[in-house]
This record gives C-alpha cells, sequence and structure tokens, in this order.
C-alpha cells in the first residue's frame, strides 16, 4: 500500500514539474491585440479577428468587404431579400448587428462618403467608388437590429444625411433600379412607427413594396411618384423630430 502511494505521490510530483513551464495558447482577441494582424486598413485583418474589433473599425472593415450591388440584388423580390441571402454568408453581418453601437458607427461612415474622396464615375459594383460606399451603407442602415432602437437625434442625423446624398445624386434613376435612399429613408420612418407613413402603406402598393422589400421601380406608373412620397413625408418627419428635441 505505501509503496503504491508514493507511486502516485511521484506521478504527480512530475505531472507538476512538467508542466511548470505551460503556457496556455493565446485567444485569438490576445493574437489580434499584438497588432500583428494590424494593416494599414482594418479590412486586411482576418475575418476571424473582426468580432475582437471595436465597432468603429469593424465598420471600416465591413466597408471595404461589402457584397457589391449585384449580390444585393440577387434577392428574389428587392434588396432586402439579398441582404439576407448575404447575411446567411458572412457571420460578420450578425457580429455587427448585435453590438449597441453599430448604428451610430455606422451613420459616421455614411456621413463621411463624400463627393471630394471618393470618385463618382464608378458603379456601384466597383470597389471604392462613392456609389459603391453609398448603395451598400443604404441598405444596411435601413435594417431591423440598426433602426428600432434608433435615438431620435440618430434619426435626425441620418435622415438629413440621405437628402444629402440623394441631392448628389439629383434624384436620379438608381442603378439596376436601387432605390436605396428611399429604402433607408422610409425604413427610419417604419419602425419610428411614424404613421402618415403606416397609412401610406395601406393606400400605395408600390411604397409597401419599398419598405417591406426595399423594391421600387420609379420607371412604371405612380413609381416616381412613390419616391417622392416618402421624401416629402420624410421632410415633415424630419421636421417633428426637430421640433421634439427643442
Amino acid at each position: 500500500m505505501k509503496i503504491l502511494l508514493l507511486a502516485i505521490l511521484f506521478l504527480v510530483l512530475f505531472a507538476c514539474k512538467k508542466h511548470d513551464g505551460y503556457k496556455p495558447e493565446p485567444t485569438l482577441c490576445e493574437v489580434y491585440a499584438t497588432g500583428i494582424y494590424n494593416g494599414t486598413s482594418p479590412g486586411k485583418v482576418p475575418v476571424k479577428y473582426w468580432p475582437c474589433m471595436n465597432t468603429k473599425d469593424m465598420v471600416e472593415a465591413s466597408s471595404d468587404n461589402f457584397p457589391s450591388i449585384y449580390m444585393l440584388m440577387s434577392g428574389c423580390c428587392g434588396l432586402q431579400s439579398g441582404y439576407d441571402l448575404c447575411r446567411k454568408r458572412y457571420s460578420w453581418f450578425i457580429d455587427l448587428e448585435k453590438r449597441e453601437d453599430a448604428l451610430a458607427n455606422l451613420i459616421n461612415k455614411y456621413i463621411s462618403i463624400d463627393t471630394i474622396h471618393y470618385d463618382m464615375n464608378l458603379d456601384p459594383i466597383h470597389f471604392g467608388g462613392y456609389k459603391w460606399y453609398t448603395y451598400n451603407l443604404e441598405v444596411f442602415l435601413a435594417q431591423e437590429p440598426y433602426q428600432k432602437n434608433a435615438t431620435d437625434q440618430q434619426r435626425i442625423t441620418l435622415i438629413n444625411e440621405l437628402f444629402v446624398k440623394q441631392n448628389i445624386r439629383k434624384g436620379k434613376y438608381g442603378y439596376g433600379g436601387t432605390e436605396s435612399p428611399a429604402f433607408a429613408m422610409s425604413r427610419v420612418m417604419y419602425y419610428a412607427g411614424y404613421k402618415p407613413l403606416l397609412d401610406s402603406m395601406e393606400q400605395n402598393i408600390q411604397i409597401k413594396m419599398m419598405v417591406e422589400l426595399g423594391n421600387l421601380n420609379i420607371t412604371v406608373e405612380g413609381g416616381k411618384i412613390a419616391r417622392e412620397t416618402i421624401f416629402s413625408m420624410a421632410n415633415t418627419f424630419y421636421n417633428q423630430l426637430k421640433s421634439n428635441i427643442k
């Protein structure tokens, strides 16, 4: 019995000595914190490290890795179904949606897209152009996870910038039929429960399709009027929000 106890004691001591210098493998976030994977652009960081980023850097990384507008148009019924397809493919869509400060950072990124620093001549399928960023960001900003808890000040800021971007486009027909400014604008009002919009959805099928599906063809009869109605309502909603803030 004594021999057995001594043997057990020897094995325990040997095992402890063997593991004196043992160091556990660093976690993904510990590796990311070393800076080894920080390139000049957050988009150069491997996707597996994205959950370790702060939200501002993650928005920058996602902006450099947006799916093309072709993918966002690949759904059955409009921009929303295209977003949903991409969401199933890219896990970072869901990660970003879960972050409480995502909307604030998405709005800041959207505001930063201007005609000075981004090429206006490139179509939205070409990375780095003005339309690449604005079309993609508008579809993101239209999503429920970002809009359902938006503050009035965030709504004011976003609506104002959506007007700015629409004016830069001069209200032209969207690329490939995508009316993403109208889509995002309608969703801001929809998730705020703005009654005039909700009533219009019951009366106008094109407005309903814009809000629910991100689908609006302004070349068909009534399509352009539907878009103009959304922006007109947004102007009234914007002024009401500003009055509430005061």
